[in-house]
């Protein structure tokens, strides 16, 4: 037998050690994520994120699209709810901790105006640029795909455009076990580019 053929049955081998020994991985850290977002009171979903088409504050167009291969913090606020209101700060601190590592914050705010989020905003960060990006749908058509009831609402979303956590009302996101949730997705590949966010 040639050298390149012995090569090529050796990588061929490797590759299929690898495989093997990554499936067992993936359901690791499924489960490892499924108790994390238990141990939070949040709500296992398992599916595909909708896709959504809206405009920043500043006017700017933005698609889910746009952060593919990202773990995507999607939350639903208004400015007139005061549960929205009081979690915002450990939001922000959440996504300065990990907006370098592959996660956006998304913050589709449902006010009737854009004024009044912008307001909110210009109050909770006088002088400074949030690291949230902070969306407009004035009738909350997004929040309605994605089956928003109450105000807060928030969605985890993974790399590979999956849904996997639902966590309804305000939550504390400076807690330990949001780091080891955000940690957890972090780690984990997105898979081919086909089937991200699509």
């Amino acid at each position: 037998m040639s050298n390149p053929i012995k090569i090529a049955i050796l990588a061929a081998a490797l590759l299929g050690a690898l495989a093997s020994l990554m499936v067992p991985w993936q359901r690791t850290n499924q489960r490892a994520v499924v108790e994390t977002v238990s141990s939070l009171d949040g709500q296992w979903v398992g599916r595909a994120a909708p896709p959504f088409e809206l405009p920043a504050l500043d006017g700017q167009t933005h698609r889910l699209t746009d952060y593919r291969g990202k773990v995507v913090f999607l939350n639903v606020w208004a400015s007139f709810c005061e549960p929205c209101r009081r979690e915002m700060p450990s939001m922000e601190k959440l996504v300065r901790q990990y907006q370098e590592r592959g996660m956006v914050m998304v913050a589709i705010s449902v006010d009737p105006e854009a004024q009044d989020a912008q307001n909110f905003m210009n109050q909770f960060m006088p002088g400074q640029r949030s690291a949230m990006t902070i969306l407009h749908d004035p009738t909350s058509a997004t929040a309605q795909q994605y089956g928003t009831e109450l105000l807060p609402e928030t969605y985890i979303i993974d790399r590979n455009g999956q849904i996997v956590a639902r966590f309804v009302n305000e939550y504390d996101w400076t807690r330990p076990e949001v780091k080891q949730l955000i940690e957890l997705l972090l780690s984990e590949q997105a898979q081919g580019a086909s089937t991200r966010l699509l």
